[in-house]
């Protein structure tokens, strides 16, 4: 018996690879190409359309198709040949030991998306809903759906000049990313920043300066002397930050504030945490409305289907959001926002969303406090994932990985000292075994201090 035999590589048709795009946001494109990898219908040495062209075939910015690339660069799945292109990597070869780890049978995974499935409420119901109320034969815009828009002015934490829509924080950003980033301009993050930040950010080639942080945000002094750099952009988390679980407090948002105010730069808040923050949310945009934006991404507190984020802020940066959007047709349809608002809306989604809350918090402090008690440093409050302290973080991944638990490396969100000796935990789907993931990551370990 001959076997299946391996086609010749190809250069996949932009056109091609675009028809199967349901979702034109990065996430979207990443696992449309992710799922063609994995069913065989790309292999190894297949070459993936230039970024240009498959922003053309989508009718979308070339920094939503960048950033795509890049989240399956992080996946393992293809590999970058500089000018050469981009391919389909050979799965059946590891790139690096760490890789060959992540190979292993996984029965709990740290490094996912911060939800549990079970907790979040059906959408279909909602988009039929949404459906039978919007007239079909409207054109779309990027207009943004006015039960929506209610929404947001309602629990925005400082009152926005202007609106905007985009497929999810990632989609959200890589469009803003776009309006001001430039190659080898340099971005502004905390000492840890989230994987979709990382990844946008890399998109974009954009330089990235980690500014120290303590649990209440920013540290002002330190964001001061970043700001000496030149910046062109800061992100803040102003709750439940990832990984770093620190809460925004309203006096360092005054304080950062103070220190951002009249500087050439744009402020961008990242609230991926929505409705699951069990504080409200504190705002630099409160005190410097002109030149900042929130971002607030519904996926995690909605579930992963809903890859939908609202912009609100500076009217001069959502006009042009939207302009591009319009241009390019990367703009979120009315039917998809009205789903949303429709669910936002419900007591009985309400509800769900609350019991989510709680139950993240417990699973939260839980793995904490089983690894305070063992003596790792675990920084934060209360969040959707844990910033572990370890003297070697690939060797801590390893002996995690032989037990069937993937972690996140600190290298792929943090600088590459302070990386090199922290994990990221997601802890939203960790269940039961926090004594065990405790006694993992501690076992036979010297802490880092």
């Amino acid at each position: 018996m001959g076997g299946r035999q391996r086609r010749h590589s190809r250069s996949m048709p932009a056109a091609e690879l675009a028809a199967g795009v349901v979702e034109p946001s990065a996430r979207g494109v990443a696992d449309h190409v992710a799922r063609l990898i994995r069913q065989g219908d790309l292999t190894d040495g297949d070459r993936l359309p230039t970024v240009r062209a498959m922003a053309a075939a989508l009718h979308v910015g070339a920094t939503t198709v960048a950033t795509a690339w890049t989240l399956l660069r992080h996946e393992h799945l293809v590999r970058s040949d500089g000018r050469n292109g981009t391919f389909v990597r050979d799965l059946s070869i590891p790139s690096s030991e760490t890789e060959d780890e992540d190979r292993l049978p996984v029965r709990i995974d740290l490094d996912a998306p911060a939800y549990d499935v079970d907790l979040v409420p059906d959408p279909g119901p909602y988009l039929t809903a949404a459906a039978e109320r919007l007239a079909w034969h409207r054109s779309e815009t990027s207009e943004v759906d006015e039960d929506l828009a209610r929404v947001a002015y309602d629990s925005w934490p400082f009152a926005p000049d202007g609106l905007a829509v985009a497929w999810g924080y990632a989609d959200a950003l890589a469009q803003l990313a776009a309006l001001v980033v430039h190659p080898g301009d340099r971005v502004a993050v905390e000492s840890a920043c989230s994987p979709d930040t990382s990844a946008v950010l890399a998109a974009v080639r954009a330089q990235v300066v980690h500014v120290p942080c303590d649990e209440a945000g920013m540290i002002p002094e330190a964001l001061e002397e970043a700001l000496a750099s030149r910046p062109v952009m800061v992100v803040i988390q102003p709750r439940m930050a990832d990984p770093l679980a620190h809460h925004l407090t309203a006096g360092r948002a005054h304080a950062l504030a103070g220190v951002l105010a009249e500087r050439a730069v744009l402020v961008v808040e990242e609230d991926g945490a929505a409705s699951l923050a069990n504080r409200s949310a504190a705002s630099v945009g409160r005190w410097i409305p002109d030149q900042s934006v929130l971002v607030r991404g519904y996926q995690r507190s909605l579930g992963p289907t809903i890859r939908m984020a609202l912009v609100g802020g500076s009217a001069a940066v959502t006009d042009r959001l939207r302009a591009r959007q319009d241009i390019t047709g990367s703009f979120t349809p009315l039917t998809a926002q009205r789903k949303v608002a429709l669910m936002l809306g419900d007591p009985a989604v309400q509800a769900m969303v609350a019991q989510a809350a709680s139950r993240y918090e417990r699973r939260w402090h839980m793995l904490a406090g089983a690894l305070r008690r063992r003596g790792v440093t675990v920084p934060g409050v209360n969040g959707l994932a844990l910033w572990v302290r370890v003297p070697d973080a690939p060797a801590v991944a390893r002996r995690l990985a032989r037990a069937g638990i993937r972690a996140g490396l600190g290298t792929e969100i943090s600088g590459p000292v302070e990386g090199s000796r922290h994990l990221r935990l997601a802890t939203a789907g960790l269940r039961f075994e926090h004594d065990t993931v405790a006694w993992l990551v501690a076992s036979d370990q010297r802490l880092a201090s």
